[in-house]
């Protein structure tokens, strides 16, 4: 694996993937000052500016309550951050966790857990998000931030599984290597070699594996938030400015400003994310050298 410094030299020393370093950088950093920044309250509204036009005032317009869409598109950068931050954990989390059980353990606990995991990916994917919004319907959960608590319990089901795959499949492998049978042979304990061993020499399929998982979250949040079954208000995300925008569409008088900025948040973000994912694999995976 190479060193932190060599990986981030590399980022930097290509332009595109630079440029989208610096960009979620930025957003990273204005989600965590934002509280700080003299900006109109993202709730706050005021009918007599609604549906406004982007000027000096409001460098983004309002939406149709008055609501200042700079603001908003800030707050909602918090939120939906965090719902990347938060399919990563999980990820992290269940899907490593997961995956070592089931690839350093016998064929039979391996054939069992995997088959779990088909069934959890079997079931669709709104299918299941409805059925889980419906089950904790009422609880504190749904009361919590804006439904965040539910919309993480669902990133919770959803996003563990190609984790768990790719490591189940790497152990596998790892688990025949020389180094591996050897250590076996001469007595050490099979949980020692897999999580002193073999975990070590996943961490960089894991890196590049979440990569891959944090955009599909983005994306995930801000199409449940589109269709109602996401973030809720008073919590705002990249997802519900959409909707937002889309309510107020009308052939008459169109409010273009609501679509424009916040879907170019998002298609930056994915952009960026995927330009440094795409260079981290280069780096990080031997495959791809």
């Amino acid at each position: 694996m190479k060193r932190p410094k060599a990986v981030f030299s590399a980022i930097l020393s290509d332009p595109v993937t630079a440029l989208g370093f610096v960009w979620l950088t930025a957003i990273s950093l204005t989600a965590l000052v934002m509280p700080l920044l003299p900006l109109q309250l993202s709730y706050e509204t005021d009918s007599s500016v609604a549906l406004t036009a982007p000027s000096s005032e409001h460098w983004f317009g309002t939406d149709a309550l008055g609501r200042d869409l700079f603001s908003r598109i800030l707050r909602g950068t918090q939120i939906s951050l965090a719902c990347g931050i938060a399919g990563a954990l999980t990820a992290l989390i269940l899907g490593v966790g997961y995956g070592l059980v089931s690839g350093g353990g016998s064929e039979r606990r391996d054939h069992w857990l995997m088959r779990f995991v088909d069934l959890i990916d079997s079931i669709p994917l709104v299918f299941l998000v409805i059925l889980i919004a419906s089950a904790l319907r009422g609880t504190a959960l749904e009361a919590s931030g804006g439904g965040l608590g539910v919309f993480f319990v669902i990133l919770g089901v959803v996003y563990w599984t190609p984790m768990a795959r790719v490591v189940r499949g790497e152990t596998r492998v790892l688990a025949r290597r020389e180094w591996a049978l050897a250590a076996t042979a001469l007595g050490v304990p099979p949980q020692r070699v897999l999580y002193r061993e073999i975990l070590p020499n996943l961490v960089p399929t894991i890196i590049v594996t979440i990569t891959l998982i944090v955009p599909r979250v983005l994306l995930f949040e801000a199409f449940l938030s589109f269709l109602g079954l996401g973030v809720q208000s008073p919590a705002v995300s990249w997802g519900t400015l959409a909707r937002d925008a889309f309510e107020v569409l009308n052939p008459v008088k169109t409010a273009w400003w609501l679509i424009l900025y916040p879907s170019l948040a998002l298609a930056f973000t994915l952009l960026a994310l995927n330009v440094v994912g795409d260079q981290l694999r280069r780096e990080l995976d031997p495959k791809q050298r």
